[in-house]
Formats: structure tokens, sequence, C-alpha cells
């Protein structure tokens, strides 16, 4: 199911400008038709996990995405530390091939990823725990 797919230089591009750049908190990838793995879109720097979690309620509830989210933690001695963190973000309501689209063409699209600290898979909002 995942031949063929490739990853855009626009899409590594906004990962890089997330990871090194800190320009963005998030990015959402999408698989096109043409098979190829592009950016969808960024949050702000300043947006928060709130801000996140309500986007992908009200904008993806029922389509597949990929996401890096660059959550800042404090640790035990107050330091703080950013954890790049993926997402595999498979609604419910999404159609049943794209789900399958999405979750054979993963691993594509995180072999380019590099730095990230953890990965979560969430089917719904409340499964998305980044703290």
């Amino acid at each position: 199911m995942s031949a063929g797919v490739t990853v855009s230089e626009g899409a590594k591009t906004a990962y890089d400008e997330l990871r090194r750049d800190k320009k963005h908190r998030y990015v959402l990838f999408k698989l096109t038709e043409g098979n190829v793995i592009e950016t969808d879109t960024t949050g702000e720097r300043s947006a928060t996990v709130a801000d996140f979690v309500e986007k992908l309620r009200h904008s993806y509830a029922d389509q597949c995405r990929w996401v890096v989210f660059d959550h800042t933690v404090k640790r035990e001695d107050g330091a703080t530390v950013d954890q790049k963190v993926f997402i595999c973000w498979s609604p419910e309501q999404a159609n049943v091939r794209q789900q399958m689209m999405y979750g054979s063409s993963k691993d594509i699209l995180r072999v380019q990823l590099v730095g990230i600290s953890r990965e979560l898979k969430a089917s719904r909002v409340e499964e998305i725990e980044l703290e």
C-alpha cells in the first residue's frame, strides 16, 4: 500500500524549521492523491497543546494526519527541554482506506524525522497525552 510514497522537500523543510529554527509549535503532514507526503499546516510557536487539540477536533475530525509537536517539558531540576512528539492521527470517522494508507506509509515519513522523542497513536483527541 505504501509503494511509491515519497516525502516532499517542503515537508522536510517544515520539520527542520520546527526542530532547528523553533519557527513552529507543530507541523501537520498529509498524504496527497499523488502519494506524496506534504506539509498540510503549521502551528504558530505560541500555540498551546489546547490550541492544537482544538485544531484537530474541528478541522481534522474525519481526516488522518501525521503530526510533529514540539512539546516543552519542565524537568525535576527546573530545566526545560523540548521533546518532539510524533503523532499518528487516525480518527475513527476517517474512511478505512485512508486509515490503511496512513498506517502503512507512516514509516516512510518517520525515518526522515531526526530527533523524535516519542510516538503516539490517537483516534480521539482525548488520547493525546503530551505531559
